[in-house]
């Protein structure tokens, strides 16, 4: 009797057991859906933000990397090889024969320089970080890729260098653009005059690229950018109509090279004082002869890092006797004297 009463306990419990776990336990579609539209939401809520900040890192590291090549522009600012290296080798300041550095002449991002020159900014910037650019290459990852990877950003974009005024007092300035977004989402306005950087136009471009805060979270277009780009454009910088701008993704990376004032003052009363200041190795750029016991002689304007070399005479050897030679780094004075 009592065996048989186990045996039904037994049994109920079994019943109980799969009753319990039924197949038809689970969600339904319905269910199923609505958790799938939660997870939905949450994602188109997120995604957003997620890719944002993904920009953004892509944006600091490019930003990071136009700081290295900053460093590497001005140290060539003291290199004597004018034409190979010396990227403020600019017209005014370089000997005769001797060809100026070539900016940048198109702001169209998807624009890559069919050849390289030796003077091109991006062929100094790379001589200076140890490369060796191929003259009459074009400059391209199949055929120079260490130059292209200076010319180009991470997002197949072409960085971009800019001279800002020449006749500028205290200094020469530079720009160098990044732009890190996927082709064709922002526009760059042209530059007005491409064969001319000193163009009114181009400077005034220049300026206010150099004045607008683009890491800004609340910048503004410049006026010349809203000039110069279509509504749609602009509204693409600005993010409208979200207003979630976006003009961090230009990286803009400033660069000063300073100018100096030589003081000459020779009070000898025969040697005469003659005083190179734009060198490349032993050629002359600029050159000033002072006369004996003229006293005091100043040259404004003279770019940092050029090598000035001073004589007594009114040329270099063999009429003239070398008696000082230095890096220019700060305003300076040359004195003569009995």
């Amino acid at each position: 009797m009592s065996r048989d009463k186990h045996s039904d306990g037994v049994a109920q419990r079994a019943r109980r057991s799969r009753s319990t776990f039924r197949p038809g336990s689970g969600f339904t579609l319905v269910e199923l859906a609505c958790v799938c539209a939660v997870i939905g939401i949450i994602l188109a809520t997120v995604a957003p933000a997620i890719g944002t900040r993904i920009l953004q890192a892509r944006a600091g590291a490019e930003t990071a990397t136009l700081q290295a090549m900053a460093a590497a522009v001005q140290a060539t600012f003291e290199s004597a090889d004018l034409e190979g290296t010396n990227v403020a080798a600019v017209a005014g300041a370089i000997p005769a024969g001797v060809d100026p550095t070539a900016f940048s002449t198109s702001l169209d991002p998807a624009y890559v320089p069919g050849t390289t020159n030796a003077f091109d900014w991006f062929a100094k910037v790379s001589r200076q970080m140890g490369f060796a650019p191929q003259p009459g290459v074009a400059p391209t990852a199949a055929l120079q890729p260490q130059v292209a990877a200076i010319l180009a950003n991470p997002d197949g974009n072409t960085r971009m260098m800019l001279i800002g005024p020449a006749a500028e007092a205290g200094q020469q300035r530079f720009l160098i653009l990044s732009l890190m977004a996927p082709p064709g989402q922002l526009a760059i306005p042209a530059l007005p005059n491409p064969s001319n950087p000193q163009d009114p136009a181009d400077l005034a471009l220049f300026n206010d690229i150099w004045n607008t805060n683009w890491a800004a979270p609340a910048a503004q277009l410049p006026a010349t950018w809203t000039a110069a780009l279509t509504p749609a454009q602009a509204r693409a910088w600005l993010g409208a109509p979200s207003g979630s701008g976006r003009l961090w993704q230009l990286c803009v990376q400033r660069i000063v090279c300073p100018k100096f004032t030589m003081t000459i003052n020779d009070t000898h009363p025969t040697d005469n004082c003659y005083v190179y200041y734009n060198i490349n190795g032993t050629t002359a750029g600029g050159a000033a002869a002072v006369p004996a016991n003229s006293g005091v002689v100043s040259i404004p304007g003279v770019l940092g890092g050029r090598l000035i070399q001073a004589y007594r005479g009114t040329a270099p050897p063999p009429a003239g006797l070398l008696f000082s030679q230095f890096i220019l780094r700060d305003n300076c004075e040359i004195t003569v004297q009995d």
